[in-house]
């Protein structure tokens, strides 16, 4: 676990965090600052001239194959750093020198197989120096697998993962335990280029490293792929590959990479390129003109770092990465392999502060967006009502407050007590009204044309054919008001279903001929299904399901309950469970104690303290978001050191329920479940309540 590495803020996988060595071995710049702040870029020129607080300790051997060799090499390496064992842990030089770790040099001069044995001896040498803790240290680190392989059922990641994947008789990874502050991986620049390859070796070196380690990739960044490597979570970059470029008469820009015989002009005006013109570089002597190349490349690099870590602190780097990737093959390659993979629903948030701009294919593949429909078809209960209508979506939102569906709701307002609405779009998919509120149903914006290509019609198409499978003993009546792609998808989806569908749409949803339509649709089922008048004294009501008022604003917040934290939410609703307020500000209460108030920035419920109680007392209550801690009440932020254990399920942004033996609490989290019980750093949880248990008796 590092003491010199921490994690400040995040946007899915990518991260900004503080590396605490010095940015030079200069004696003043040492003084003045302490760490570095990751994504960073290292410099490899000033790297190798022994200008940054970083010492390579090299490789533990060469073609050496016999053990007393390796045990020779070892002891000559580690005699080298002597000088560490001394040092008091307060001494600033201990804080300020990064010092890379000897490795295990493979060669084909022995098997792969003896990798591992020969790595634990060096792991032994290094805890014999007591090297670990006293300053920030790398480790080499090499996507290997175990020969082993699992003979009965369990996970991939072991038990912290929160995945319900089994992988009986695959092979595993090997779990990293050196214990250091970074680890470098090895070979990384072999996989330019290579998006299958790259993304398997890194995936494997991901999830075998502790969530408060940083992770260097060397010799694979450039202006047009850095941003996408730091989306994935590098957290260290290098300039190698850019300076090596411009001895290749390469051009470097975040846009592609260009030949300078090929180009007119220079678009960057860096100060390596400022009053030159692409004739005046070419024509310099080659060694001016590779320096300045390199300069160049170096600037755009350092540029593009800059501007990502600026699109992390506003939670906006995912809008840019769909677009970079586009530069190159391999990297929209990397993008799509990264959203099919465990790692991106692990990473990413519960809400985020930004709008989610859906402008290209792989918007539809967000995490975000993935989680938002499979809670709806797991958790969401659709109120007890037999009549469904289809409406689509509008481009402001909440769709409620858009002049569309406010003309919807006015059609059918005087049944809409019958009624169950759904809004199908793309990339969301199908939201009920319920949950028009919730992130990120509220909080995205989409390219609209018209068309919808067939990836989309299959995705909406496919969720809607779930949906009304999962409600086929519900829904007696079926209106779509839509028109358009919105049709063809209900058309398609009512044929393989065998159901048949009302459809009300003339020229548009919001023309005065469709909203008579609406209305009379409606209309016409309530009354079919209401029974003949008997008498003058008693008024015939429909045969038909219905909700009122405050019961249709106990399912909207038990919707909200309920996607939120699943089956657990059951617990707080009861015959004394109340609403208050007017949406979107509804408060639950339990007869005159409050359970939860909804934020309307998020659609999503603040949970108090006796909402927890409640949740805990339930027969289906087993350490779901529960975050447990040592026997201390939270004072501020709860930090990752005080957390014993978390649920693996949390991501950040869940409202979480804080345990100890004599202390419960209520609170948001910031980071997942699975970097809570890795970290040794950082904050955990942002507790909003927290109070002792009194115990019986006292």
């Amino acid at each position: 676990m590092t003491k010199f590495f921490e994690v400040d803020d995040r946007d899915g996988p990518a991260r900004i965090g503080k590396l605490y060595i010095s940015k030079s071995n200069n004696t003043a710049e040492k003084a003045a600052a302490s760490f570095i702040q990751t994504p960073y870029l290292i410099n490899s020129s000033k790297l190798a001239a022994g200008e940054l607080p970083i010492k390579d300790l090299g490789t533990l051997w060469e073609t050496e194959t016999g053990d007393d060799k390796v045990d020779e090499k070892i002891e000559s390496v580690f005699s080298n750093i002597s000088e560490f064992e001394s040092e008091p842990e307060s001494k600033p030089k201990s804080e300020s020198e990064l010092l890379i770790l000897p490795r295990n040099q493979y060669t084909l001069t022995y098997p792969e197989e003896d990798y591992e044995k020969r790595q634990q001896k060096v792991y032994e040498k290094i805890n014999e120096k007591e090297i670990i803790g006293k300053c920030p240290t790398a480790a080499v680190i090499r996507p290997i697998k175990y020969s082993k392989t699992i003979e009965s059922e369990e996970c991939v990641c072991g038990d912290e993962c929160g995945r319900e994947e089994k992988t009986a008789g695959k092979e595993i990874f090997a779990v990293e335990k050196t214990g250091s502050d970074v680890y470098i991986m090895e070979s990384a620049g072999s996989f330019d280029d290579d998006s299958i390859g790259f993304f398997e070796a890194f995936l494997n070196v991901k999830e075998r490293l502790p969530a408060d380690t940083a992770l260097w990739l060397p010799n694979l960044a450039t202006p047009e792929n850095a941003a996408v490597l730091i989306y994935l979570g590098a957290d260290i970059l290098d300039t190698t590959r850019a300076e090596v470029g411009g001895y290749s008469n390469k051009y470097m820009t975040s846009a592609g990479t260009f030949f300078l015989e090929d180009m007119t002009e220079l678009p960057c005006r860096c100060g390596a390129c400022t009053g030159l013109t692409a004739k005046e570089l070419r024509e310099m002597p080659a060694s001016e003109r590779y320096v300045l190349l390199s300069k160049h490349n170096v600037n755009a690099l350092e540029a593009e770092i800059t501007l990502v870590r600026e699109k992390i602190r506003r939670g906006a780097l995912r809008e840019y990465i769909e677009g970079q990737c586009r530069v190159r093959t391999w990297l929209t390659g990397l993008l799509r392999l990264f959203d099919s993979s465990p790692l991106a629903e692990k990473t990413a948030p519960t809400f985020r502060r930004e709008t989610i701009y859906a402008t290209t294919a792989e918007s539809q593949n967000r995490a975000e967006i993935r989680r938002f429909a499979n809670r709806i078809m797991e958790n969401y209960e659709a109120p007890k009502k037999e009549i469904l209508v289809i409406f689509p979506c509008s481009s402001k939102k909440p769709y409620s407050i858009s002049a569309s569906h406010q003309r919807f709701i006015q059609s059918i307002e005087r049944n809409r007590k019958y009624v169950n609405e759904l809004i199908i779009t793309s990339p969301m998919g199908i939201i009920p009204r319920e949950l028009e509120l919730t992130y990120p149903a509220a909080h995205y914006d989409t390219t609209v044309t018209g068309h919808w290509d067939l990836e989309e019609r299959a995705w909406v198409g496919g969720l809607l054919e779930q949906y009304l499978i999962k409600n086929k003993d519900l829904y007696k009546h079926i209106i779509a008001h839509v028109e358009g792609p919105y049709r063809e998808i209900c058309e398609a989806v009512s044929a393989k279903l065998g159901i048949s569908m009302t459809y009300t749409v003339e020229r548009s949803p919001a023309s005065q001929a469709s909203l008579k339509n609406l209305r009379t649709a409606v209309d016409k089922i309530v009354e079919e299904a209401t029974p003949v008048k008997e008498s003058e004294t008693h008024r015939p009501r429909p045969n038909l399901l219905k909700r009122g008022g405050t019961e249709e604003k106990m399912d909207q917040t038990k919707a909200i309950a309920r996607y939120q934290i699943g089956p657990l939410a059951d617990a707080l609703f009861t015959e004394e469970t109340t609403i208050k307020g007017n949406f979107p500000k509804f408060m639950l209460l339990d007869d005159k104690t409050q359970l939860a108030v909804l934020v309307p920035q998020f659609g999503q419920l603040a949970f108090s303290i006796a909402a927890a109680e409640k949740i805990i007392k339930s027969d289906k209550y087993d350490g779901q978001y529960t975050v447990t801690i040592d026997n201390f009440l939270p004072k501020g932020s709860l930090l990752a050191p005080g957390i014993v254990e978390a649920d693996p399920a949390i991501r950040p942004g869940d409202d979480v329920i804080i345990l100890g033996e004599n202390v419960i609490g209520v609170g948001k989290s910031k980071m997942s479940g699975i970097e809570m019980n890795s970290s040794t750093k950082g904050v955990a949880v942002l507790p909003r309540h927290t109070k002792y248990i009194r115990e019986e008796g006292n």
